[in-house]
């Protein structure tokens, strides 16, 4: 348990510094370290031998984060990266790829390859894309909106687990997910969901108080948000752990001493912080 307390507060710490420097390069060469551990762990986990896939792949990965920082200063430029045609590429180039290797490649293990490193970077890439959301709708959001949106998908993510961990190891009695999570239960849920509105409320009202200038979000919005937010981040933990049951694995890293690796810790802030940023693109009509 001290251990688990003690790397929980050097990877806050870490989030901290980050967040201070989020306007700076050092966000997207964070997102891209994290990108690329996160791919390797997966690629790991189903035991992908071919090293060609894994090196393309890894290196891919690492381009998405920088892509989604500089695409606006490249557009203002007049230089357009066509995002369709390079996937395809990369995704082509993978599957020939695969027969330089064919005795130890599967085809499923390519298909993990390009769900690992097109889903978990731009997952990860949704926390610039968050940041930046008052140059995408300048007149919904202001410069503070930002950070708002960033902390409201990681606590969404973390402070959920956090308040289902203590609500369901006092409280807990109803398996919730018995086959995949033997110790997540019903009670835990509902108090992690709990947990989740409650810290997104306040966090809401602190800066609707005294940081934005542009007041586009309600308070109906943030619980009903934070309230789904929360059940699909339990979604995106419970992926995780099919995942690894599947492949027979406790964690998918050793990063994080009595935490796993990078997946095992952003398993569920991918999923919240895709659906949160997909949640704004569809409310402010662009789809």
């Amino acid at each position: 348990m001290l251990k688990r307390i003690i790397v929980g507060v050097i990877g806050a710490l870490v989030a901290i510094t980050v967040i201070v420097f989020r306007n700076t390069p050092l966000l997207s060469i964070v997102l891209a370290f994290f990108t690329v551990l996160a791919a390797y762990e997966i690629e790991k986990c189903v035991q992908v031998k071919n090293k060609a896939v894994m090196a393309v792949s890894l290196v891919f990965s690492a381009l998405v984060p920088f892509y989604y920082e500089y695409e606006p200063e490249l557009s203002s430029r007049g230089i357009t990266i066509p995002v369709t045609v390079v996937l395809a590429i990369y995704i082509l180039l993978l599957f020939i790829l695969m027969l330089t290797d064919y005795d130890h490649t599967k085809f499923e293990d390519v298909a993990t390859v390009i769900i690992a490193t097109t889903f978990v970077p731009w997952g990860f890439s949704t926390l610039i894309m968050l940041n930046d959301v008052d140059r995408t709708f300048p007149d919904e959001f202001d410069g503070h909106h930002g950070l708002f949106f960033i902390l409201f998908g990681l606590f969404c993510a973390w402070l959920s687990d956090t308040f289902a961990y203590f609500t369901g190891r006092f409280l807990g009695k109803h398996k919730l997910c018995p086959k995949i999570s033997p110790k997540k239960t019903v009670e835990g849920a509902v108090g992690g969901v709990v947990g989740a509105v409650l810290s997104c409320v306040i966090l809401f009202a602190i800066f609707d108080k005294f940081f934005f200038t542009v007041h586009s979000v309600t308070y109906l919005e943030v619980i009903i948000l934070s309230a789904v937010l929360s059940v699909i981040g339990m979604c995106g933990d419970l992926t995780a752990s099919v995942m690894k049951r599947n492949f027979g694995v406790k964690d998918f890293g050793k990063l994080f001493p009595g935490h796993g690796g990078v997946m095992d810790r952003f398993d569920s802030a991918l999923f919240v912080l895709t659906a949160l940023y997909a949640s704004i693109l569809i409310t402010r009509n662009v789809f």
